[in-house]
C-alpha cells in the first residue's frame, strides 16, 4: 500500500486527501491483521508513507525544512521500497525524519503538532 505522508503529518486545507490516507492506513493494518487471523503468514503488506517524490505531481511544490524533508527523487524511494518488502517491513517512511515526526506525534498533544504545520 502506497500513501503519502499524510497519515504521519496532516496538513490544512486538505482534509479530504488526509482523510482518504488515514484510511487506507487503516485498510491496510486490517488486510495484516486478517491474514494473520486467518493463519496465512506468508502474505505480508508494506504501507510506504513518503514525502513529496519529484515525479512533476508536485511540480513547483517546496519544503520548509529541505534538510529534515527533502524532495525525494523516484530512483531513491523504488529502492526503499524494494527493500523494505523484501525485508517485510510493516512501514516505511520516507524520509527516515517522517519516524521522528510519527514519535513526537504520538508524545505531544495536536497543539503541538498544529505548529509544525
Amino acid at each position: 500500500m502506497f500513501v503519502q505522508m499524510s497519515p504521519i503529518l496532516p496538513i490544512d486545507s486538505h482534509t479530504d486527501y488526509c482523510a482518504s490516507k488515514f484510511a487506507a492506513v487503516g485498510f491496510a493494518e486490517s488486510v495484516a491483521l486478517e491474514m494473520i487471523a486467518a493463519g496465512k503468514e506468508g502474505i505480508k503488506t508494506t504501507i510506504v508513507c513518503p514525502y513529496f517524490i519529484n515525479t512533476g505531481m508536485f511540480g513547483g511544490c517546496g519544503t520548509k525544512w529541505p534538510r529534515l524533508m527533502p524532495i525525494l527523487e523516484p530512483d531513491y524511494v523504488a529502492k526503499r521500497i524494494v527493500s523494505a518488502i523484501l525485508t517485510d517491513q510493516v512501514y516505511v517512511l520516507l524520509p527516515r525524519s517522517l519516524y521522528f515526526l510519527m514519535a513526537l506525534k504520538g508524545a505531544h498533544d495536536m497543539r503541538k503538532m498544529m505548529s509544525l504545520n
